[in-house]
């Protein structure tokens, strides 16, 4: 049994450190540090900006090989795109039907090399409430309080920070994930990652599953949490198993606290 314990531990460790390594890469690529000789620096050049009627647009769909996403309020009615970066990077954003597509596509390049990434601003009313796609493999990903928005993400190597949100489903293979309040329904899958809710307001039942990483809640309403770690602790302060809303969360190896 110990033998049994002792290869456990020494797994666990082993796939902390392969994680902590790729997580470096991915901060030296992305330009949080300097790494391997990544010079990342934030780009100064418009290389587009662009405005689009609100009513017109059903859906925003975002995909970015690398570079930064970030939702802001606009000052009107319009959404509109900027794009910094650079004119070597392949950046496309068009209108089709009722769809805002914006595609960034990074330039390949050479380890030692100093990069600069396409980052993406999209300026949005606060009462837009039709839906957003991102599809990101390289970057942080930020979006202001869209309380009737219905968002969701793919990411790759990056954070996610979001406010206020309607419906969000969540995949992320490398990052942490912070949401200030889930408003209706969530889904969230993350491979290595700390997951942050302060606030879950849910009216249909709704899933959280984290294979490595922490769970932590804050307020939620009368719902029930159905909480499982297979190595880790639960703290759950207050559950209503009568409710006919269940959260359910499975955690691989991290802890789940809910201080409701």
């Amino acid at each position: 049994m110990k033998n049994k314990g002792l290869i456990i531990t020494m797994i666990i460790l082993l796939l902390i450190i392969v994680v902590l390594l790729v997580r470096i890469l991915c901060l030296g690529i992305s330009g949080k540090i300097s790494f391997m000789g990544f010079l990342r620096g934030k780009s100064k050049n418009i290389v587009h900006d662009e405005k689009y009627e609100t009513e017109k647009i059903e859906k925003i769909s975002i995909k970015s090989s690398a570079g930064d996403i970030k939702f802001e309020e606009s000052d009107d009615n319009q959404i509109r795109v900027v794009v910094y970066g650079e004119k070597e990077n392949k950046i496309n954003v068009e209108q089709s039907a009722n769809t805002l597509k914006i595609e960034s596509t990074q330039k390949s390049h050479i380890f030692g090399f100093n990069i600069r990434l396409n980052d993406i601003i999209v300026y949005i009313p606060k009462e837009y409430e039709k839906d957003i796609e991102i599809d990101s493999d390289l970057g942080d990903i930020e979006v202001i309080s869209l309380e009737k928005a219905n968002i969701k993400i793919e990411q790759n190597c990056g954070d996610i920070n979001l406010g206020k949100v309607k419906n969000v489903e969540i995949e992320n293979d490398l990052g942490e994930t912070k949401i200030e309040e889930v408003l209706n329904h969530l889904k969230i899958k993350s491979n290595c990652g700390d997951i942050k809710i302060e606030k879950v307001t849910l009216a249909e039942n709704s899933k959280i599953e984290n294979d490595l990483g922490d769970v932590k809640i804050g307020e939620t309403n009368d719902i029930f949490i159905d909480a499982h770690c297979d190595l880790g602790d639960e703290k759950i302060k207050n559950n209503s198993r009568q409710s006919e809303v269940t959260l359910k969360i499975d955690v691989d190896c991290g802890d789940i606290k809910v201080e409701n």
